[in-house]
């Protein structure tokens, strides 16, 4: 999915197999209009299970847990993506799997 030039890749599964292990949101850190952004993570229930703002890819980053730290079962999960300025925010699904 490509939203202007910040590509989302809605799958991710964080088993240590360097692959996928992260919610990877391409250019978000390197675009000027982009990194000034919140991302939110909600359950299929609609509660909030990760918020961060300024997500980067690398510390402020989805790795599959929750905002206590433990892990959050396979499934799908949806993402809401705000950025301040005129960029629009964009929300979808994401697919998480141990």
């Amino acid at each position: 999915e490509v939203i202007g030039s910040v590509v989302v890749y809605n799958a991710l599964s964080p088993n240590g197999d360097a692959k996928n292990e992260i919610f990877y949101l391409q250019h978000i850190a390197i675009l000027s209009d982009a990194q000034n952004n919140r991302v939110t993570i909600f359950n299929r229930c609609g509660d909030v299970v990760f918020e961060t703002t300024n997500y980067n890819n690398a510390d402020r980053v989805f790795i599959g847990k929750n905002k206590n730290g433990n892990e959050l079962p396979s499934g799908t999960y949806f993402y809401k993506i705000e950025f301040s300025g005129q960029r629009p925010a964009v929300s979808g699904f994401l697919s998480l799997k141990r």
